[in-house]
């Protein structure tokens, strides 16, 4: 039987594996050892706005920090978190921004592909850069609005409201049924150069207030008060003010009512329409005898047309004195596309001067304001009544 033998390592050998073995050791624990740990950057911004703004544009500012390495450049996105456009640049305008709530982030990024934390700024535009601007330097902007139920839509119509004013940048407003007094002084709080009244008439739980908004660059008012207060054929009292315009040396006085006549097509309701049509010419008539040069603008919503035939027209009285009334909506009367009540497409909110305020008138235009057209979803959250606006060159010839 032949036996078995072990093989022999020699000593030499073994030194020798021995070695080669602790320098795999020694290498492996070079490969494996400590890993060095990259830290994120970090970036804020330093610039931007918050809170409500009036203006279609936002300028941001931001600064990028990486404590072991470098920062190459920056990952921004407007309503959207996931960062997507690049940038190197730490100053960034952004234009053409819609009305309403935007958020802006920005995350900084080093030179090993790590990211930050986004930072962000969240901000309200109260701008509607789709409408086009009425208001110049040169006249005086009177608009008569019926802003439907006010506001219609809580919150969503008090925001609109006030970027449609804003960026119209009219003068002057005679609104018809504020509902929400406490709506209309958040609408007021937002918007710059501004300020309103509203009149005092309450119905109890539900009311319809008329009202003026106002830029108070142009146009101080003085001596407020309301007509035919506890007289049973007025439904809502007409709101009367003395009204100053100024601008670069130029003055232009009248008297402004602003009134809401009874809705409704019965006989009942034009028989309302028709009193209060007849106390108001009564009461300006009086005032012109007492003195020359007396301007007057009743702006509202006479919920009637002009062009009725005269034996049920309820404006008939001022029609037939043209010496001293003129109505400068009569111009649209009749052409359902000049209609102030969007539903019907009829003309029933007007502007009437006495005749002494048409120089001031001389040059100007009167239209209606078709904002459904230029504003998505106009009925729903605004109103069912366009502005009528007149303008009065009033300023023209500035230095």
């Amino acid at each position: 039987m032949q036996e078995s033998t072990l093989p022999i390592v020699k000593p030499e050998s073994h030194r020798a594996f021995a070695t080669l073995a602790l320098g795999w050791l020694l290498l492996a624990g070079c490969e494996s050892g400590p890993q060095k740990h990259n830290i994120p950057p970090t970036v804020v911004i330093t610039k931007g706005p918050s809170g409500t703004i009036a203006t279609d544009s936002a300028v941001f500012a931001w600064a990028g920090k990486d404590l072991d390495g470098t920062v190459t450049g920056f990952w921004y996105a407007l309503d959207d978190s996931a960062a997507k456009n690049w940038t190197e640049d730490t100053v960034l305008t952004i234009r053409k921004l819609s009305l309403g709530q935007h958020e802006f982030h920005i995350q900084a990024v080093d030179d090993s592909g790590a990211r930050s934390s986004s930072a962000y700024r969240t901000f309200w535009v109260d701008f509607d850069s789709l409408v086009l601007p009425r208001g110049t330097d040169t006249t005086l902007e009177i608009a008569t609005w019926n802003i439907e139920n006010f506001p219609k839509l809580d919150d969503s119509t008090v925001n609109r409201v006030r970027a449609l004013m804003a960026r119209l940048d009219l003068d002057i407003y005679a609104l018809q049924e504020i509902a929400d007094t406490l709506a209309f002084h958040r609408l007021l709080s937002g918007l710059t150069g501004y300020a309103g009244l509203y009149s005092r008439d309450d119905y109890g739980s539900f009311y319809q207030k008329t009202g003026v908004v106002y830029k108070t660059s142009v146009v101080t008012l003085t001596g407020v008060r309301q007509l035919f207060w506890g007289n049973d054929s007025v439904t809502r009292p007409p709101l009367e003010m003395t009204v100053t315009a100024s601008y670069n040396g130029k003055t232009f006085d009248f008297r402004l009512i602003v009134l809401h006549l009874k809705a409704g097509g019965s006989s009942s309701d034009q028989a309302l329409r028709r009193a209060t049509c007849r106390l108001l010419k009564d009461y300006i008539d009086q005032a012109l005898a007492q003195g020359p040069e007396l301007d007057f603008v009743v702006a509202g919503d006479w919920n009637d047309l002009l062009e009725d035939p005269p034996q049920w027209n309820i404006f008939q009285r001022f029609l037939d004195d043209s010496t001293n009334y003129r109505f400068l909506t009569m111009s649209l009367a009749g052409n359902t596309r000049y209609g102030s009540y969007i539903y019907t497409g009829l003309l029933i909110d007007h502007i009437m001067v006495t005749t002494d305020a048409l120089a001031e008138y001389l040059g100007g235009i009167t239209q209606t304001l078709r904002l459904d057209d230029e504003v998505s979803r106009y009925e729903a959250v605004v109103s069912d009544h366009r502005p009528v606006m007149s303008t009065f060159p009033v300023f023209r010839g500035l230095k």
